[in-house]
């Protein structure tokens, strides 16, 4: 049994959809504004960051959607956008929450008794958090025009290791899955920085489209897909020349964007309130469905048959069958959902 859990910043709440009957079955009170969520990865706790001076995580057991404990962290404030303010080790013991804040940090939590473990300082803007799929290290791009670096934090120590000179201020940063490559997207410089892992080095630069933000790597890590937000378009780069090999026009402002498990479709929120599906072996525009008011942000199922749209101004979530890509369900939630995680 599969749960969508959505944040409601304008509710100060989480609702919790179930992906079998695609129907509410609870709502859950949170302190603060929730701004972001994350599921371990064996599916039974659902982690919700909150904004706030101090700010604080949620943790919801997803076998009863009951909340088990409340962690105090630093400043946390909305990104206005969909980011990665959370990463969790594929073990599931150690939690990383941004302080997103001017004089940013990191809080390494504990899952095992939700203790604060580690304060990693970054004396930067930090606007995502991501990790290396051997659990190794982390990496935080910077937002700031100033301190134009990605910070690389080592796990096990919880100590800062490097500081990579970037070609931007960046707002978002994937992970290749088999742990070479990072590509960071540098929003107003109109590129994307490839960062060779094992050198901690900028090892090419991309020119993409206008605004470039969020952005998604298929499974098979053969391409990566780049939002550029103001020329309504999607930079298909290769990633084994680092090069831009297909520009894929939508027609909308596109948001965000997540990709298949199979890696065969790619599925973009647009501004406004479609969902343009891609497929990744044409790189070409396949469907065009109508989700809600401001489509914000996506999820998909593990087994890819449902894509949850979260809707901002509509207080719902629409549900796109991808067999048919017709929206089949339309889920009431909390007021301003912003963001939504997916058990296994």
């Amino acid at each position: 049994m599969s749960f969508v859990y959505v944040a409601n910043f304008g509710g100060m709440s989480v609702s919790v959809i179930d992906t079998k009957v695609n129907r509410l079955v609870a709502n859950i009170q949170v302190q603060g504004l929730p701004v972001a969520t994350i599921v371990s990865p064996n599916g039974q706790y659902c982690y919700v960051l909150s904004q706030g001076v101090p700010g604080n995580v949620t943790v919801i057991d997803t076998k009863d959607h009951k909340v088990i404990a409340t962690i105090q962290v630093r400043s946390v404030s909305s990104p206005g956008q969909p980011t990665s303010l959370m990463a969790i080790t594929h073990d599931g013991q150690w939690l990383y929450v941004l302080d997103n804040s001017i004089s940013g940090n990191v809080t390494v939590i504990d899952t095992k008794d939700y203790r604060v473990m580690a304060t990693v300082q970054l004396n930067a803007f930090p606007s995502a958090i991501v990790i290396t799929p051997d659990d190794q290290f982390a990496y935080v791009p910077n937002a700031s025009g100033t301190d134009r670096i990605v910070t690389v934090i080592e796990t096990k120590t919880n100590q800062v290791i490097s500081q990579i000179r970037n070609g931007g201020p960046a707002s978002f940063l994937k992970i290749t899955p088999d742990g070479r490559y990072a590509y960071v997207s540098n929003e107003t410089n109109n590129n994307v920085s490839v960062i060779d892992i094992k050198v901690n080095q900028v090892i090419a630069t991309v020119a993409v489209g206008v605004n470039a933000l969020p952005l998604e790597i298929t499974a098979d890590g053969q391409f990566v897909y780049v939002v550029n937000r103001d020329d309504a378009t999607i930079s298909v780069i290769d990633t084994s020349t680092h090069q831009v090999i297909s520009t894929v026009e939508l027609g909308d402002s596109p948001f965000s964007l997540k990709a298949t498990a199979d890696g065969r479709y790619l599925y973009v929120v647009n501004r406004g309130g479609t969902v343009s599906v891609i497929e990744t072996r044409t790189h070409q525009v396949i469907a065009t469905v109508r989700a809600g008011s401001f489509s914000f942000t996506l999820g998909i199922t593990a087994d890819d048959r449902y894509v949850y749209v979260v809707n901002r101004d509509s207080a719902m979530v629409s549900v796109i069958e991808t067999k048919t890509n017709q929206v089949i369900s339309t889920v009431g939630v909390g007021l301003v959902p912003t963001a939504l995680a997916i058990t296994p």
